[in-house]
């Protein structure tokens, strides 16, 4: 299965520590929603909104060993859904999506997630959790 994923596993060592191993990636364009913040973490939360678009990464044929541990890294505030995504050659990829439940959408910042910021306050704590 195609994985899209933004936020802390779009980062390859965030993704290996979290999988334990390695897929085929490539950069990829999801239409249709945007991403937040969730206040007072270093996680981003992806949701549907139109006239948006959230850069990521796509996995290419990811297992169910690492798709399970992706689940249980992300939690039960989040689901995966089927979404396409515009991979950085153009092409349109069938892949699966981790987006916030609606029920949980009261965590978010206004803020838009920001990639530097994490890198810069919240990735050495993400991956030293993720050693545990």
């Amino acid at each position: 299965m195609n994985v899209f994923v933004s936020g802390p596993l779009m980062f390859k060592e965030v993704f290996q520590a979290v999988t334990g191993k390695t897929f085929p990636a490539q950069s990829g364009l999801l239409h249709g929603y945007a991403q937040f913040a969730i206040r007072d973490e270093g996680q981003a939360a992806m949701i549907p909104f139109p006239d948006r678009a959230v850069d990521g990464v796509v996995y290419i044929d990811v297992d169910a060993e690492a798709l399970a541990r992706m689940d249980a890294f992300q939690g039960n505030r989040f689901e995966r859904e089927e979404v396409t995504v515009e991979s950085e050659a153009g092409a349109w990829l069938e892949a699966e999506a981790y987006c916030l439940k609606l029920r949980r959408r009261k965590v978010l910042s206004v803020d838009d997630w920001d990639e530097d910021v994490f890198r810069d306050n919240h990735l050495k704590k993400v991956l030293a959790s993720c050693r545990k």
